[in-house]
C-alpha cells in the first residue's frame, strides 16, 4: 500500500475502478496541458511576426522549453501511472 492509498482509503471492492478513473483524469488533464503548450508556441510565433523586439529569440526559446518540459512531464506521468 503506497502513501496515497494510506491517506485516502477506499473500500476493497472499489479500489481498482476508482484509481483507474483518477489516473485517466490526470492523463486527460495533462493532455489538455500539452495542447495548451502547443497553443503557446503558436501564439509566440504569431507575436514575433507581428511585433519585433529584442526578446523575440528569448521568448521563442522559453516557449519551446515550456513545451519540452510539458512533454517530459506527460511522458513521466504516463510511465509512472
Amino acid at each position: 500500500m503506497n502513501e496515497v492509498q494510506t491517506l485516502f482509503p477506499i473500500p476493497a471492492g472499489l479500489e481498482a475502478p476508482v484509481w483507474g478513473v483518477v489516473k485517466l483524469i490526470i492523463l486527460v488533464g495533462l493532455l489538455f496541458y500539452l495542447v495548451f503548450a502547443v497553443v503557446v508556441i503558436r501564439q509566440v510565433q504569431l507575436m514575433t511576426k507581428t511585433v519585433a523586439g529584442e526578446l523575440d529569440r528569448t521568448i521563442r526559446i522559453v516557449s519551446w522549453i515550456h513545451f519540452a518540459l510539458s512533454v517530459g512531464v506527460f511522458l513521466g506521468v504516463l510511465l509512472f501511472l
